[in-house]
């Protein structure tokens, strides 16, 4: 019987009902239908959807229901997979909401994706369907860089000053330029990774790029922090926060773009003190985070290894994918233990390296 179990209660066997579970991953499930598809997207994508159906088909108490574009070929690991045509995502996902008993989010911050989802799914949490994921203010810090910085500097984490696009054309920043800052980089409000983000010598050069075709609209500016790029994978309840891993990010550059071509997971654990103190701040400016968060950080490793918090996103990230090999634990039940517990603690875990090619 392929959707319930048989369970053996004192030596009768019972039937057990599976809970249906809807996993959507953004970018395979059909979200980008009227666009063309990158292949680094749906590479990315696809490792971090697979994974986590694989993790979830292990616990074994779940029907699992996915979307799929109508482009690419459904993942063997769901129980359901759901074509998503063109121009139909929004509506097949809703639909899809309102016949499951959970759903599992993976999407973007790009263009407000995934607040505008989370909130379709804080909706259906009324009808009874439970959201895995972060509440509205988690989410919302994480999708605007501005609110981010303001938030960090509020809760006094280092982090780097952000700067309006539409101050910078307004002339607002002039005094930017005689500043003793070597490079820039320019990034959307929105932007999920190296998605969008440019390299500029100057901020001059960069004001005259965010002027043309009214990228003001939607790009800020920053000092171009040396150093090495890392993150963490945490998890966080009520104010709380457990550290995951603490990983490397391998970034290319090519040009004034960056690439990011590959994760060592707990590459960074010599710094795992440090960034689970950073992971317990955060947690407590974010009161409403809730399960898996990641967060982007540089080392400065010229200026006593200072450490500023980039980007915080309220979401499973790439470095999922390498979790369960590094920790020695099925990482999908930690998170819906920590989901779903008031009473959640994090078991022992193991400290492995493991590299995730990109």
């Amino acid at each position: 019987m392929p959707y319930a179990k048989l369970c053996n209660l004192r030596g009768i066997f019972i039937i057990e009902a599976l809970k249906k579970i809807l996993v959507c991953e953004y970018i395979t499930g059909g979200g980008l239908g009227t666009e063309a598809l990158s292949d680094s997207l749906v590479k990315e994508g696809t490792l971090m959807r697979d994974a986590l159906l694989r993790h979830l088909a292990e616990i074994n108490q779940f029907e699992i229901v996915t979307l799929h574009d109508a482009r690419l070929p459904p993942s063997p690991l769901a129980s359901h997979s759901i074509a998503v045509a063109a121009g139909q995502f929004n509506h097949i996902f809703t639909e899809a909401l309102s016949s499951v008993a959970q759903v599992w989010l993976i999407a973007p911050e790009t263009n407000g994706v995934l607040l505008e989802l989370s909130e379709l799914c804080y909706a259906s949490h009324d009808k009874g369907a439970l959201f895995l994921g972060c509440g509205f203010d988690a989410t919302l810090i994480g999708t605007s860089k501005t609110l981010c910085f303001e938030a960090l500097r509020e809760a006094k984490i280092y982090t780097l000053p952000v700067y309006a696009g539409e101050d910078l054309v307004a002339g607002k920043c002039e005094q930017l330029s005689t500043e003793n800052i070597n490079s820039w980089v320019a990034k959307p409000e929105d932007g999920a990774g190296c998605d969008g983000i440019r390299l500029f010598d100057s901020i001059d050069d960069l004001t005259r790029w965010v002027k043309q075709d009214e990228r003001y609209l939607n790009y800020l500016a920053q000092p171009y922090q040396a150093g090495v790029a890392a993150s963490f994978s945490m998890l966080c309840r009520n104010g709380k926060a457990w550290l995951l891993s603490c990983n490397e990010q391998h970034i290319t550059r090519d040009d004034d773009h960056f690439r990011l071509s590959g994760i060592t997971i707990n590459g960074m654990s010599a710094y795992w003190q440090r960034f689970e103190t950073i992971a317990r701040k955060i947690a407590k400016m974010l009161p409403d985070a809730l399960g898996y968060v990641g967060v982007d950080v540089i080392v400065d490793t010229e200026h006593d290894d200072k450490i500023y918090v980039i980007e915080i996103n309220p979401r499973l990230t790439t470095s999922y994918v390498g979790l369960e090999q590094a920790i020695d634990y099925n990482p999908a039940q930690l998170i819906m233990d920590c989901v779903l517990s008031d009473k959640f603690s994090m078991p022992n875990l193991a400290r492995k390296q493991v590299f995730i090619p990109l």
